[in-house]
Order: C-alpha cells, then structure tokens, then sequence
C-alpha cells in the first residue's frame, strides 16, 4: 500500500485488523504515510487504537505537480473516468 502512495502520489490511510476469526489471522500494521511513502504514524501487528497525522496537502500537490501527471493526460481519450463526480 506504501507504493500505491508513492506511485500516485497521494497519503494512504490504511486500517488494518488484528487478531484471529474463524481460522484467519489478521496481521495488524494500520499506518498513514504521505505522498512519498514516509511512515507519518502506524502500529504494529497487536495494538489497537486510534492514530492521527497531519498531513501537508499542499506540499503533496505541489509534489505530484512536478511529476507532470495532471499536465500530460488525455482527458478526451477516456472522457466519463475524467469527470468530477
């Protein structure tokens, strides 16, 4: 999940479950980590809880700004996915 933050440049908030149920474990590792994959907060495999972490919205835009995504798309190519909603 780190590199889909890094790919798109966006922060993932990600929660994870931990314990086991019916046989399955679940493996924990609930994090929230910027638009270059920098760990901004997390927990290990058997805490619980709540975490929070500022993030800088601007500095990601300005980040993703200079990869050229939004600059090089072609919006007329798949025109209903580059709609606002």
């Amino acid at each position: 999940m780190i590199g889909h933050a890094v790919s798109n440049v966006v922060p993932v908030v990600a929660a994870n479950r931990i314990g086991v149920e019916n046989g399955q474990r679940f493996y924990g590792h609930s994090f929230i980590c910027d638009e270059r994959g920098d760990m901004l907060a997390e927990f290990g495999a058997n805490e619980t809880g709540v975490i929070t972490a500022t993030l800088d919205l601007e500095q990601a835009r300005r980040h993703r700004a200079a990869f050229g995504f939004f600059r090089d798309r072609r919006p007329e190519l798949y025109k209903r996915l580059a709609e606002d909603v």
